[in-house]
């Protein structure tokens, strides 16, 4: 087998391994997670954070099989955990682009250097994750009108959001349909927090 598409077919089954280890199933081009509703997302969320992206690098891994991204986080507010305003927090997660080489792991969040985002993280500080996949990373903007922060409903980044069925009746939409302001957020994250968050 020519040495390009090895190294692509080792991708895929790295892919499939990460999906795997992760509990996923893992369609062709979408993979489906389990969709986490607030308070489940504080309970898990060892750090929860309105963080600058300070810098993306992709790299091989030790054994040139898997391409591994790492994500390093300037922390601006800190709603929960130890990361003081100022400090550094970094995440590795699978996928990225490498050359003219590319993993993709659907479901995974994107960063982009230079954005600002509301992040939901379990770990410690130097080798944290996000929860729930790609729901435990929210895009912000300010507000042109108004000046306020806004924060996005979680990107899918090729994933589908579904509930486990006895939680399928009666229950408003998994996530809202539009940003909402930053103050009212973290209005909400504190409530769960002092009531335990855990249901």
């Amino acid at each position: 087998m020519h040495e390009h598409h090895a190294r692509l077919f080792r991708l895929v089954i790295a892919a499939g391994a990460a999906f795997a280890a992760a509990g996923l199933a893992a369609p062709a081009r979408a993979s489906l997670i389990v969709a986490l509703d607030a308070p489940a997302m504080v309970e898990r969320a060892d750090t929860i954070a309105v963080v600058d992206v300070a810098s993306v690098r992709a790299a091989w891994d030790a054994g040139h099989e898997r391409i591994v991204t790492t994500v390093e986080l300037s922390v601006v507010e800190s709603w929960k955990g130890a990361a003081a305003p100022a400090a550094r927090v970094v995440i590795a997660q699978p996928g990225g682009t490498v050359g003219d080489v590319t993993m993709t792991v659907f479901g995974m969040p994107r960063f982009s250097p230079g954005e600002r985002a509301l992040v939901f993280l379990r770990g410690a500080p130097d080798r944290a994750r996000v929860v729930g996949l790609a729901q435990g990373k929210r895009a912000m903007r300010r507000d042109p009108a108004g000046g306020r922060w806004l924060v996005a409903p979680p990107e899918r980044a090729g994933a589908a959001f579904v509930r486990r069925a006895a939680s399928l009746q009666g229950l408003p939409p998994v996530f809202d349909t539009g940003p909402r302001p930053l103050d009212e957020l973290r209005a909400d994250v504190r409530a769960l927090m002092a009531g335990g968050g855990a249901r």
